[in-house]
């Protein structure tokens, strides 16, 4: 079923737009909108059943669609790799990158690659994603309107409340031992909003944001009922008039279209809903700990021989 949004979002017709975990949530809620006013939409996901079905739903209700599936694994960094190399193939220009797939509050697992699961994918995962993409991305913003090319990192106020006080520990970032599932959560989202902050002083030329979606219904909180027993008698609680996907899409989707957002005075910016720019946290704000995040991560992955 369709649903009005609170914002109005401009025609993008002939515009290319990758929405990670697109297939589901948030994700769905992006895609089905972006697709609807005329984008070329690829959505990433790690299961072609599921993007079908999404596909479906799109289709019933905009016939006239361009939704295509991304075979995409973040915590698997050999599949992010493949991914954008297949997505490099088909296109030469991107306009909107949403860096929107996510876990939330998962047992404590590693990758393939050695990281946590939380911050691979919610970070690590989105950050070689993005780098890859870069030219394809750079290319788009020669050739278009300034702002119109945009990256956009989904994080949460958790960055804020939930992060270790100091900020990145560079020197666990991990974080195995004595941290709970919600510090992990709050740790991948601090670096969404740092990962934000150094792109737009590094890709000047290209709009990127960070944003704190809000409350929404979603199945992302499966991982906090299933860590935390009283989770599971708060949650109505939490969620008490909180809107569904489709709505709760709306700062995503102020953040990836608005055209009230200037690079000039809106670059690194971290917005809560809906476009209201706000302040992050003091961690969230340090544009030193911004760029040894940036460097550290090249470092990892360049370890790992994935740069």
């Amino acid at each position: 079923m369709a649903n009005d949004l609170p914002i109005p979002i401009p025609d993008l017709t002939g515009k290319v737009a990758i929405v990670t975990g697109g297939h589901t949530g948030l994700g769905f809620g992006t895609s089905i909108e972006l697709a609807k006013h005329g984008a070329r939409v690829y959505i990433a996901s790690r299961s072609a059943s599921k993007f079908n079905d999404a596909k479906r739903d799109i289709l019933a209700e905009y016939p006239e669609a361009n939704v295509r599936f991304l075979s995409l694994n973040l915590a698997d960094l050999g599949s992010v790799k493949t991914a954008a190399e297949r997505f490099l193939e088909q296109e030469s220009n991107l306009h909107l990158l949403v860096n929107n797939a996510g876990v939330m509050c998962v047992p404590y697992e590693e990758t393939v690659d050695g990281f946590e699961m939380q911050i691979a994918v919610n970070y690590i995962g989105h950050f070689l994603f993005t780098k890859l993409l870069l030219p394809v991305i750079q290319q788009a913003a020669e050739s278009s309107d300034i702002g119109a090319v945009r990256i956009v990192n989904v994080s949460s106020d958790g960055h804020a409340k939930l992060a270790p006080k100091e900020g990145i520990l560079f020197s666990d970032i991990n974080m195995k031992d004595n941290f709970s599932v919600w510090a992990r959560y709050g740790h991948s989202k601090l670096a969404n909003v740092l990962h934000s902050r150094e792109l737009a002083k590094r890709y000047p030329d290209i709009l990127s944001v960070s944003v704190h979606p809000g409350t929404v219904k979603t199945n992302l909180s499966t991982g906090p009922v299933s860590s935390t027993p009283l989770y599971r008698f708060i949650k109505p609680l939490v969620e008490l008039c909180a809107p569904g996907p489709r709505k709760g899409a709306a700062n995503i989707l102020f953040a990836a279209t608005s055209p009230s957002l200037k690079p000039e005075l809106h670059n690194g910016a971290y917005l809560l809903p809906v476009g209201k720019i706000s302040a992050a946290s003091k961690a969230g704000s340090d544009l030193k700990m911004a760029s040894e995040l940036w460097e550290w991560t090249e470092k990892a992955l360049a370890d790992r021989e994935f740069m």
